[in-house]
């Protein structure tokens, strides 16, 4: 059976080299939506399912957003500042049906004031990034790809048999081939020490981001995720 990690912590993660305005109230609130397609197989099928993530500069007490469609999400806090509240797909909510493209209006409420942020939703059904190979040597993990020309950027995580995140790797460039993790790496965080016979599974995110997207804001203005699973044994 498919395990599905918990697919925001990485973008999280990479958050963190854009640090908000924790409980600053000397400059305005504002608030960023995102809403992203995520690309997967599922059952042997391609399918996909929205995410969506509201990013405050400072702490909010409630976040939601209605779709195209008019259909309604509450988000929940992601993080215990309460700048960032999101929802995350679950697995019943992936679909082979293509994603609604259009306007995704966030409304938000900071210090008791209603706030909205729109964002725009265009759908290009980007590849998924084959892996082509991903070898152990020395308690060394060796993950390499092939080209992706409609890649943005990537990151790699590590999914143990539990479901949970082992690892994320940073923010990958473009032009990277090849990322090689160790416990001492520092091309991303470890959530638990790898073991000898531990079986996880690659996650590789192919990542495009919405075109106004810059490299200060890129984690706030994801557009799709097409991941690439593959399994490998820790050794």
């Amino acid at each position: 059976m498919m395990k599905i990690g918990k697919t925001l912590t990485i973008f999280l993660i990479v958050a963190g080299f854009f640090a908000c305005n924790d409980d600053d109230n000397s400059v305005p609130f504002e608030v960023i939506g995102d809403v992203y397609v995520i690309k997967r197989t599922v059952n042997e099928e391609v399918q996909y399912a929205n995410a969506y993530v509201a990013w405050g500069n400072q702490p909010m007490s409630h976040a939601e957003v209605t779709t195209p469609g008019a259909a309604n999400f509450t988000l929940d806090p992601a993080s215990e500042n309460l700048n960032i509240y999101a929802k995350e797909p679950a697995l019943a909510e992936y679909s082979a049906a293509a994603p609604v493209e259009g306007n995704y209006q966030f409304l938000v409420i900071n210090e008791d004031i209603t706030h909205e942020s729109a964002d725009l939703l265009d759908f290009d059904n980007i590849d998924f990034t084959p892996i082509s190979s991903s070898e152990m040597l020395n308690n060394v993990l060796s993950v390499q790809w092939e080209t992706n020309s409609v890649a943005e950027g990537y990151q790699i995580r590590l999914i143990n048999q539990s479901g949970d995140l082992a690892f994320s790797s940073v923010a990958l460039p473009k032009q990277m081939v090849r990322l090689d993790i160790g416990t001492n790496t520092a091309s991303g965080v470890w959530y638990e020490t790898p073991e000898a016979d531990n079986v996880y599974t690659i996650e590789f995110l192919t990542i495009r981001y919405e075109d106004d997207a810059t490299s200060l804001d890129a984690s706030k203005h994801i557009q799709e995720i097409a991941v690439t699973e593959q399994e490998v044994t820790w050794q």
